[in-house]
C-alpha cells in the first residue's frame, strides 16, 4: 500500500504564502528610504525641473525692468553741422543729448503684474513637474511590487515542482509509478525553471528602471498609502494649477499689449552750440525736446491679436486639461471599484482550488487519479494563487492611482 505523504511537501502552505506574498518587502533594509524620499530623489533628477528656474529668472527680469528710472535704455544723441563741404565760410554746430523713454500711464503697474503671474507660473510647474513624477514613480513601485509576488509564487512553484518530482522518482523507483509520470514531474519542474528565470528578468527590469529614475539602490519599505477623500477634480490640482496660472500670464500679457498702444514718448534734454562763421564767438543754448508717438491702430492690431490668440490657446489648454483630469479621476475611482470586487472573487476562487488540490493530491498518494490529473489541479492551484495576491496587491496600486487622480503628492 503506498504511503500517503502530506500535500505540503508537494505545495508549500498556500495560505502561509498568500500572506507571505500579499505585500512583499522588496528586498528592503533598515536605511530603506520613504515614499516621499523617493520621490524627492526622482524630482532631483527629472530634466524639466531646471525650466522652473528660467521662468522665475524671467519674472525677476521683468520686476528688474518694472522697477528701472525709464521705459527703455536711454540714447546719447550727438550732432554737428558744418558748411565745410560747401563754401567754408566757417559755419559750425555742435549739438548733444539724452533721449529717455518714459512710462506710460500705468505701464509699470501692467509689468509688476506679469512679473506676479510669471512667478506663480514657475511655482506651479514646480508642483506640476513634482506630481508628474510621483506618477511615474508610482506606477513603476507598483509595478516592481506585482513583479516582485510573481517572483516570489515562481520560485515557491519551482519548490513545489521540484518536491514532487522527487517524490514521483521515489514511487517510480519502488514500482508504484510508471517512468512516463516521472517524465511528466521532470517537464513541470523544468516548466517552472522557465518561470523563474523569466520573473527574475522581469523583476530586475523593474529595479534597473528605479535606479535610473532615481538614482537610488533600495526601494523603499512600504509603498502603500492612506486613500484621500474626494470625488471630484480640486481646484488646486497641480496640473489644474498649471493651466490656471498660464492663463492668468496670458491675461496678464494682454492687458499689458492692451496698455502700450503706442510707444512709449521719449524725452531728450541736450544743449547746442554754433557759430555763424569763422572767427565768431560760439552761442551756446540748452534745449528740451519731447516724442510723443501717435500709435496707429493698424501698428497695434498685429501685437494684440497675438495676445489675444495666446489667451485663447491658454483657455483651450485649461478646458482640456480639466475635462482629463476628470476623465482620470472617473476612471480610477471605477478601477479602485472593480479591484476591491475582484478581490473577493480571487478569495472565493482560491479557496475552492486549494481545497480541491488537497483532494487531488490525498487522492493520488492512494492511487485514485493520476499524475497529468495532479497537474493540471495544481496549475489551477497556482494560477487561483497568483490572481489572489495580485489582487490583493491591486487594491494599494487602485488608492494610489486615485490619489494621483486627485493631485495628491506623497509627504
Amino acid at each position: 500500500m503506498a504511503t500517503v505523504m502530506n500535500s505540503s511537501h508537494l505545495m508549500p502552505g498556500l495560505f502561509i504564502l498568500t500572506l507571505s506574498v500579499a505585500y512583499p518587502t522588496l528586498h528592503a533594509e533598515p536605511s530603506a528610504p520613504t515614499l516621499p524620499a523617493v520621490i524627492q530623489a526622482g524630482v532631483s533628477r527629472n530634466p524639466d525641473m531646471p525650466l522652473t528656474e528660467a521662468i522665475r529668472g524671467q519674472g525677476q527680469a521683468i520686476r528688474t525692468q518694472a522697477s528701472a528710472l525709464f521705459a527703455d535704455d536711454p540714447a546719447l544723441i550727438l550732432r554737428h553741422e558744418t558748411d565745410a563741404m560747401n563754401n567754408d565760410v566757417g559755419y559750425r554746430q555742435w549739438e548733444s543729448g539724452l533721449a529717455m523713454p518714459l512710462w506710460l500711464p500705468g505701464q509699470r503697474d501692467r509689468r509688476v503684474k506679469l512679473a506676479d503671474a510669471t512667478d506663480r507660473e514657475a511655482d506651479a510647474f514646480q508642483q506640476l513637474y513634482i506630481w508628474q513624477v510621483a506618477g511615474q514613480l508610482r506606477e513603476l513601485l507598483w509595478a516592481t511590487q506585482l513583479a516582485e509576488t510573481e517572483l516570489t509564487l515562481a520560485r515557491h512553484a519551482l519548490q513545489s515542482a521540484q518536491a514532487l518530482e522527487a517524490n514521483v522518482a521515489r514511487r517510480v523507483r519502488a514500482g508504484e509509478l510508471a517512468r512516463t509520470d516521472l517524465i511528466l514531474a521532470r517537464k513541470e519542474t523544468l516548466a517552472r525553471e522557465i518561470e523563474l528565470a523569466t520573473a527574475v528578468s522581469a523583476r530586475d527590469a523593474k529595479l534597473m528602471h528605479y535606479q535610473h529614475l532615481t538614482g537610488l539602490d533600495v526601494l523603499p519599505l512600504d509603498i502603500r498609502e492612506a486613500a484621500a477623500e474626494g470625488m471630484e477634480t480640486p481646484e488646486n490640482h497641480p496640473a489644474l494649477s498649471a493651466v490656471q496660472v498660464t492663463l492668468a500670464r496670458a491675461d496678464a500679457d494682454r492687458a499689458q499689449i492692451r496698455g502700450e498702444r503706442r510707444a512709449n514718448p521719449v524725452l531728450m534734454v541736450g544743449g547746442k552750440a554754433d557759430r555763424p562763421g569763422s572767427g565768431l564767438s560760439y552761442d551756446s543754448s540748452v534745449f528740451v525736446e519731447i516724442s510723443l508717438p501717435l500709435g496707429t491702430k493698424g501698428q497695434a492690431t498685429v501685437r494684440n491679436a497675438a495676445a489675444e490668440r495666446s489667451y485663447a490657446e491658454a483657455m483651450t489648454a485649461y478646458n482640456r486639461t480639466q475635462m482629463e483630469l476628470e476623465h482620470d479621476l472617473h476612471a480610477a475611482i471605477a478601477e479602485q471599484q472593480l479591484a476591491a470586487h475582484s478581490l473577493q472573487l480571487a478569495e472565493q476562487q482560491n479557496l475552492l482550488a486549494t481545497e480541491s488540490l488537497q483532494l487531488m493530491q490525498r487522492a493520488f498518494e492512494l492511487g485514485e487519479s493520476d499524475l497529468f490529473t495532479l497537474l493540471q489541479t495544481r496549475a489551477q492551484a497556482l494560477t487561483a494563487e497568483r490572481d489572489l495576491n495580485l489582487r490583493r496587491l491591486e487594491q494599494g496600486r487602485a488608492v494610489a492611482r486615485v490619489n494621483q487622480a486627485l493631485g495628491v503628492i506623497p509627504e
